[in-house]
């Protein structure tokens, strides 16, 4: 089998059969679709259910409300597809290529794409958001390749993260990736449970330090909707500030495998100084910030001066 789409999904009533429906009338490969309700209070459930009648390769997963993480891997443990999709079930697949045989070609792990956005209104708005689309450097790193009209861009995954540092812009989302299944097995890369946002963050960093080779393909595959009553519209500035000092945390555990002043190192620690200032941006009590203060004395951490200007900011307001 190809590819397997993993599809958490939670009260999403209103979107997924026009999810479903885009990606069954696809005929491009061989596919299965592990599609977990998280606890659905909607008719999420039944919806599934119809469908699985009529397609034999929608397979259906019952559990408690877990987050998307923990669907995500269980969607894993399932999977039989030599690639895996991590899909968003109010997300649309646009018609368009074979991505399983551009990675084959190319001996890719990953392979990124580009993705338009449209915000969940009357008017159907297309927005042209940069974090959904590789930036224009990432396209003169290295001589692209084209395939049928196709332009490819191959790197490391080394290369992408020294990349990233000195623009300071990155695309964790996992759903414009398909990666090789025997990679995340091999590097056993699961997403850390029950903290929301930052799990694809840490996913893409984790992913990164493995060094995969990656192909970006530039062309947009998929419609990603924003809503405002999506899970990630509705976290509250709590549950956001104890998700990104979880992968603060984690982050600084992984930065004790690398040695002193290795590129890893310098990326890891890149990775941390951001999430440093998402923390801040969360404006946490002056309590919070002497606790982070000592955080970085006891780890040694180098900051930058984006995220010591945050710092002096926050102690000088007392937010």
């Amino acid at each position: 089998m190809d590819l397997s789409i993993i599809l958490p999904v939670y009260n999403v009533e209103p979107y997924l059969s026009s999810c479903l429906d885009s990606i069954f009338k696809k005929n491009i490969y061989s596919f299965e679709v592990i599609a977990i309700n998280d606890g659905s209070t909607d008719n999420s459930l039944k919806i599934l259910e119809d469908y699985k009648e009529r397609f034999g390769n929608l397979i259906v997963i019952n559990q408690q409300n877990s987050g998307p993480s923990i669907a995500r891997n269980k969607g894993l443990e399932s999977a039989r597809g030599t690639f895996i999709y991590f899909f968003d079930s109010d997300d649309i697949l646009m018609d368009g290529i074979d991505l399983i045989s551009l990675a084959n070609s190319q001996g890719a792990d990953i392979v990124t794409f580009n993705a338009e956005v449209f915000e969940d209104n009357i008017d159907n708005v297309f927005k042209d958001i940069k974090s959904y689309k590789e930036p224009q450097v990432i396209y003169n790193s290295n001589q692209p390749t084209v395939i049928n009209n196709i332009q490819l861009v191959s790197y490391s995954g080394a290369e992408y993260f020294n990349i990233i540092r000195k623009i300071g812009f990155y695309t964790p989302v996992v759903w414009r990736k398909i990666y090789r299944k025997k990679f995340l097995e091999k590097h056993n890369l699961k997403f850390y449970p029950n903290i929301m946002p930052g799990e694809d963050d840490l996913h893409f960093f984790q992913t990164l330090l493995c060094n995969p080779k990656i192909v970006h393909c530039n062309q947009s595959v998929l419609l990603h909707r924003i809503r405002s009553t999506s899970i990630m519209g509705s976290l509250n500035t709590k549950r956001r500030y104890e998700s990104f000092n979880t992968v603060l945390l984690e982050l600084l555990e992984i930065r004790k495998k690398y040695k002193k002043n290795s590129n890893e190192l310098k990326n890891i620690e890149w990775a941390i100084n951001v999430f440093f200032r998402k923390i801040y941006a969360q404006n946490p009590s002056r309590r919070e910030v002497y606790r982070l203060i000592k955080i970085v004395r006891l780890n040694h951490i180098k900051l930058d001066w984006k995220t010591i200007l945050k710092m002096f900011f926050s102690i000088i307001t007392g937010k």
